[in-house]
């Protein structure tokens, strides 16, 4: 009798751990394809990138589920662009206690915002009192329409960014009603470099 139970239950828990196997297998595969493989309809201008088919009917689904599943905001093509940077021109991660020099000029746009994220683009804020997102006319600028923007922990004479985040960290750009997305090659596009400035901190020089 106890064999017959057995193999019933042999019937009854090998299809079911089969199923649950194969679910978790899926999910995580998927999970590890949105998180690994950003290439998918990236632009790029130097270490900047976005994404310009999101939030249009030409991204592909795993742009959209990327998308959705970090909650991000998708701006329309007609109504902007979001640009990001993980590294210094010199290709190291951006650190929290390190000081860093954002120099250039705008692409055209309307207006323009700038803060510092996570890897989930969310933006790290404070309840202080200091400049932790900059925007269009918040800036001062250079005679020939550049800027400079000291990106640090530690506040700076001029433009200053304040780093809030105690891990690295990412900028994010957002240039708003821009046309640089219908720009030819035949234009040369530039964005604002970044590099680090010796501070004497660890891992910073």
């Amino acid at each position: 009798m106890n064999s017959k139970y057995s193999i019933m239950f042999v019937y009854i828990a090998l299809p079911l751990f089969v199923l649950v196997f194969s679910i978790l297998c899926g999910t995580l595969s998927v999970d590890y394809i949105l998180n690994s493989f950003h290439n998918s309809g990236r632009f790029t201008i130097g270490k900047w990138s976005a994404y310009p088919q999101v939030g249009t009917a030409n991204s592909d689904p795993y742009t959209r589920a990327r998308t959705a599943k970090r909650s991000d905001i998708s701006l329309g093509r007609t109504e902007g662009l979001i640009f990001q940077i993980w590294k210094d021109n010199h290709g190291h991660p951006l650190h929290p206690h390190c000081h860093y020099l954002l120099k250039g000029h705008i692409p055209e746009a309307r207006l323009f915002t700038l803060y510092t994220a996570d890897r989930s683009l969310k933006a790290y804020t404070s309840p202080k009192e200091i400049p932790f997102e900059l925007y269009t006319d918040n800036i001062i600028y250079e005679s020939d329409g550049s800027f400079r923007i000291n990106i640090s922990p530690i506040p700076q004479i001029g433009n200053w960014l304040a780093v809030v985040s105690q891990k690295e960290f990412g900028l994010i750009l957002t240039l708003y009603d821009t046309p640089i997305i219908s720009a030819t090659a035949l234009q040369k596009l530039t964005m604002p470099t970044l590099e680090q400035i010796p501070s004497g901190q660890k891992n910073c020089d």
